[in-house]
Parts: C-alpha cells; structure tokens; sequence
C-alpha cells in the first residue's frame, strides 16, 4: 500500500498545482520515513496494514498544516503508531 500525493490532495481538497503537489508528495515522504522508525527499524509486515497508509495520511496532514508540529503528533497518530508496534511485536491478537 502506498499514499498517493494527489487522492491525498483531493481529501483535503488542496490545490492540485505543481508547487503544492511537490510539497505534499514531500510531506507523504516524510511522514513515510518518521512512521517507519517509529514502528520498527528493521521489520515491515506492519506496512500491509490499512493502519500504515492511514497513519502516514495523519502525519503529512499534520505537518501540512503545522509544519513544526507545535502540539506535538495527535492522539490519533499515537494510537495508530502503537497499533502498528503491536503488529511487530505480536502483542496484536489478531494480527492485522
């Protein structure tokens, strides 16, 4: 699974220019790099879940917004990183 920088776009309902299509697949990028070594650094099954796009969504929209993350991630985001550590883990019971 992968997010794409232009349904993202379309979500949020933000200008398809080049500019901002450049920023967003940025955005998407990073936030892809901070949910990976937040989770694991070395495992990956947890990348098939829904959980993971979604999370990713969650962290570019946020830093879309608030590029210095001044409220810090959301709750939200937290939840779903540790429900992604649990994936690697096994703490997750039914393993999705």
């Amino acid at each position: 699974m992968t997010v794409n920088p232009k349904e993202l776009m379309d979500e949020l309902h933000i200008d398809q220019s080049p500019t901002e299509l450049t920023t967003v697949t940025n955005l998407i990028n990073e936030a892809t790099e901070i949910v990976n070594h937040s989770v694991s650094s070395t495992e990956t099954q947890y990348q098939a879940s829904s959980i993971y796009d979604l999370a990713i969504k969650t962290l570019a929209t946020q830093l879309y917004y608030d590029r210095e993350l001044s409220k810090g991630m959301s709750a939200g985001l937290l939840m779903m990183l540790d429900q992604l550590q649990g994936m690697v883990s096994g703490s997750d019971p039914d393993g999705t």
